[in-house]
């Protein structure tokens, strides 16, 4: 009986949601305000649900990124929430020794649960947490793929001994709100887990262990290099032309492949090629400006052609 009382809930719940409610997209801006015109773009022309997105500007204070991803949201008329700075020196999250407050991971844990805390948590309808360098690229309804799920994400895992430490991930999550039991305890912070260091949302490893039967989907990701052929991967190319084959048997658009085939480095495409990650967009890793210019005329070529 408590079976069946459930899935008439979540019957009721589902039918409700999808006439009152919309998705909820927050997205975590640091530098790169043309990425969030991108996301925009590409939001609008394949999103078939009702959603609001929303900005989290994390740029340091008077900064010109800071002023440049509040003109940006204004001229789009997107809503634009302000990261108070004084989060990441309080410390905002638990913080272990030897860390340093703004380390980017560190910043991006603080910023996901200042996001989560002050508005998703209360949503009464899925929230999305995206990456500021994701785009969805193909046509998708977020609230029909989740009528079965409660969490969609990447696994990330790290072996402790006996056991795996079993992790969401901050890049791509889908939460559907009014299904995660005690959501207010969880945690995307990083740190560590029964003292093994832990990336960010690491400790979301506790809110999966304490909450067994969440309805939970593992997403796939599939980089660039997946595709060369066997030589030009061994040669450690940029460019392969040799793949159109395989492309098409993998059913990529022409649009897509004629992407791959331009040569942008480290790509991945997300969750059965729906959204596209550019990769270390807010360049923690330090690659030259003129790296980011030609990766960047690569996307924006891409992207203008699949919404025309």
């Amino acid at each position: 009986m408590k079976i069946i009382k459930k899935i008439l809930f979540a019957l009721i719940l589902n039918f409700t949601l999808s006439i009152y409610s919309k998705v909820l997209i927050f997205t975590f801006s640091y530098n790169r305000p043309d990425f969030i015109e991108i996301q925009y773009k590409t939001l609008k022309k394949f999103l078939k649900d009702d959603y609001e997105f929303v900005v989290f500007n994390d740029a340091p204070d008077l900064s010109e990124n800071e002023k440049s991803i509040t003109n940006m949201c204004k001229k789009l008329n997107i809503k634009h929430i302000r990261i108070p700075q004084n989060i990441h020196s309080k410390p905002y999250l638990k913080r272990w020794p030897g860390e340093d407050y703004n380390h980017p991971t560190i910043r991006c844990c603080n910023v996901i649960q200042y996001s989560l805390n002050t508005y998703g948590f209360n949503h009464d309808d899925i929230v999305l947490l995206l990456d500021s360098d994701i785009f969805l690229i193909r046509e998708f309804s977020i609230q029909e793929f989740l009528k079965n799920y409660d969490i969609v994400s990447f696994p990330q895992q790290k072996a402790n001994n006996n056991f795996i430490i079993t992790q969401l991930s901050v890049h791509l999550t889908f939460l559907n709100m009014p299904f995660l039991h005690n959501r207010n305890n969880m945690d995307f912070n990083c740190g560590k887990v029964f003292d093994v260091p832990v990336d960010a949302g690491g400790q979301t490893y506790f809110y999966l262990r304490n909450n067994p039967d969440l309805r939970i989907y593992y997403l796939n990701n599939q980089n660039i290099k997946e595709f060369y052929c066997e030589n030009c991967f061994n040669l450690n190319k940029n460019l392969c032309n040799h793949n159109t084959v395989l492309l098409k048997q993998l059913n990529f658009s022409e649009n897509e492949i004629n992407f791959i085939q331009s040569g942008p480095e480290n790509i991945d495409f997300l969750f059965n090629k729906r959204f596209l990650h550019y990769r270390s967009g807010s360049n923690w890793n330090n690659q030259s400006e003129e790296y980011h210019r030609k990766k960047t005329n690569l996307l924006n070529n891409f992207i203008n052609n699949i919404l025309t």
